[in-house]
């Protein structure tokens, strides 16, 4: 009598550790913690609440998972995505229900070759093995499933995770209902096995797919840019034999002039050049990529072109400058942090002008004045000034993450910016609005820090 006192005793510490489980698992993938006495209580308030049902089966298990997870989404919804909170949950009670299962048919199966006793071990050793498997898959995967449970895949894998979990309480609801008649085992063992490749395997039809439109968009991606370079070649060819002919009509040109303006025919020389600049000179193409070869560092050349593409074919008006050569960038800067913020304050500014433009029917009304300069490989500047609708914006507030003036907008442009310059002591970044201007202005000088330091 003693011996299935223990073995019981036993047997509930170890279901007690399973529920704790599946709570470990939970705030490992989410990567929360319990930072609250309140959050502390609720959650011994659940594990004893689970140890109380346990013997309901798995009836009583769907009441206290649905409780579970109405709180858990209750207390942290403001905190983490509401997602991550509902597929890491019901993903633990996949994990713990499929696992029970499974101890739950061994016994049913070597119930008829030994005694009670004897099966109370194996019960225990089973939960013993299942909570080993629980611990394996937090410490080893919980970084790779916060990443799916949260990702792009997020709506597919909850779809999935509640299938799967219906699915499972389904098999074990009637499982129990057989009173473990052995056939029954062996249906609802491959039932249950071909309903979870079953979920797999659509989870990874649907990650192939869509690598292969990641790969098809990076395809597109690619020739975009090949056509903005291609666009910048023959740019820059068109420059040089529109001077070359330039040139070789430099001397006639110079020669009618001077007779016309010994002459005191004035207006007459002016007409000329005016008429002269109108048909060989295209001075808004020959202003396209103005300064940009002076950019040799190609991730920030390339992003340049794109922006300056985009604003060309949008009929923007714009000046781009950069007269010094740009050969390096500052050792201790990430070039992708800097691609992310010409690209961030350059898409600000094309978003701006076109409301701008929409608002005016004007498209003068829109400007865009970029400037790079760099003094030295420790250093390296950027300007972008844009017009504005809104005289009154505040530069503290459009910093902040989720502050956005525009409509059906995210406004995590200049928070991740921020975000970026929070990383590098180096890196200063100011905002200006004055004058119906938006002037955004960053200067890196790791040459000072080092002598400062």
């Amino acid at each position: 009598m003693t011996s299935y006192i223990i073995l019981a005793s036993l047997g509930m510490i170890i279901s007690l550790f399973s529920m704790l489980l599946n709570f470990v698992f939970f705030f490992k993938v989410t990567n929360l913690k319990l930072t609250s006495k309140y959050r502390c209580c609720v959650l011994i308030l659940l594990l004893l609440l689970g140890l109380g049902i346990s013997d309901m089966g798995y009836k009583g298990d769907l009441f206290y998972d649905f409780l579970v997870v109405s709180l858990l989404y209750l207390m942290y919804r403001k905190i983490i995505n509401s997602y991550l909170i509902i597929n890491s949950v019901i993903a633990a009670f996949n994990i713990d229900i499929i696992l029970d299962i499974f101890r739950s048919i061994c016994l049913g199966i070597l119930r008829y070759s030994f005694n009670r006793r004897i099966l109370l071990v194996i019960n225990l050793l089973l939960a013993i093995i299942s909570c080993i498997i629980v611990i394996f898959i937090i410490r080893r995967y919980s970084f790779k499933l916060r990443k799916q449970l949260s990702g792009n895949n997020r709506y597919i894998i909850l779809w999935l995770n509640c299938y799967l979990y219906l699915v499972s309480n389904i098999i074990a609801i009637v499982y129990t209902e057989t009173n473990h008649v052995p056939p029954v085992s062996a249906f609802f063992i491959t039932f249950l096995i071909i309903q979870t490749f079953f979920a797999i395997g659509i989870y990874y039809l649907i990650l192939k797919e869509q690598g292969q439109l990641m790969k098809k968009k990076k395809q597109e991606e690619l020739k975009n840019k090949q056509h903005q370079l291609e666009a910048y070649a023959n740019y820059l060819e068109k420059s040089e034999d529109d001077l070359r002919g330039f040139r070789h009509d430099y001397k006639n040109i110079l020669n009618s002039l001077k007779v016309s303006a010994k002459e005191g025919n004035v207006q007459e020389v002016i007409e000329k050049l005016d008429k002269y600049t109108k048909t060989n000179l295209n001075s808004k193409a020959l202003l396209k990529y103005k300064d940009v070869n002076h950019v040799h560092v190609k991730s920030i050349k390339s992003i340049i072109i794109s922006k300056l593409t985009e604003m060309y074919n949008l009929n923007i008006p714009y000046n781009f400058e950069c007269r010094s050569n740009v050969y390096n960038l500052p050792n201790k800067i990430d070039e992708f942090d800097l691609v992310r913020i010409i690209g961030i304050t350059f898409d600000n500014a094309i978003e701006e002008s076109k409301a701008l433009v929409a608002e005016k029917h004007q498209i003068r009304s829109a400007n865009v004045q970029i400037m790079v300069f760099s003094d030295g490989p420790g250093e390296f500047e950027y300007e972008i000034r844009n017009k504005i609708q809104n005289k009154e914006i505040s530069t503290t507030q459009i910093q902040r993450r989720g502050f956005t003036t525009k409509k059906n907008h995210k406004g995590l442009g200049l928070a991740n910016i921020k975000e970026i310059e929070n990383k590098y002591p180096d890196m200063s970044i100011s905002y200006t609005v004055q004058d119906g201007w938006f002037d955004f202005y960053i200067v890196i000088d790791t040459e000072d820090g080092e002598k400062d330091g």
